[in-house]
């Protein structure tokens, strides 16, 4: 499985949260098993992503699209973030605990 973790740095994170839940990139069509929204403790305005894929060819191609139809749009940037967001691509080696895979 490959997971695309995305960090945000939102102004305001009910601003982001509206725009976030309309799937303005398409991310229940790309093939996203599974999407995971976190918030630091300590910022409540920093904003994590996660959302896992069968294949990297499926997640590069949601991350390519995704800055082409959101990021790489100035407004988007300006209202919602402070900064750029940020992603990178994680392949998962091993999984323990509640919910792993029996081996």
């Amino acid at each position: 499985m490959f997971t695309l973790q995305i960090s945000y740095p939102v102004r305001d994170y009910e601003a982001f949260k509206k725009v976030f839940d309309t799937d303005p990139a398409g991310r229940a069509a790309s093939g996203a098993r599974s999407v995971r929204l976190f918030r630091d403790t300590e910022d409540q305005n920093s904003v994590a992503v996660l959302l896992d894929f069968d294949t990297k060819d499926a997640a590069t191609g949601f991350l390519e699209q995704l800055r082409r139809q959101v990021w790489d749009k100035p407004e988007v940037i300006g209202q919602l973030m402070t900064a750029a967001p940020t992603a990178k691509i994680l392949e998962e080696v091993a999984r323990e605990g509640q919910g792993a895979a029996d081996s």
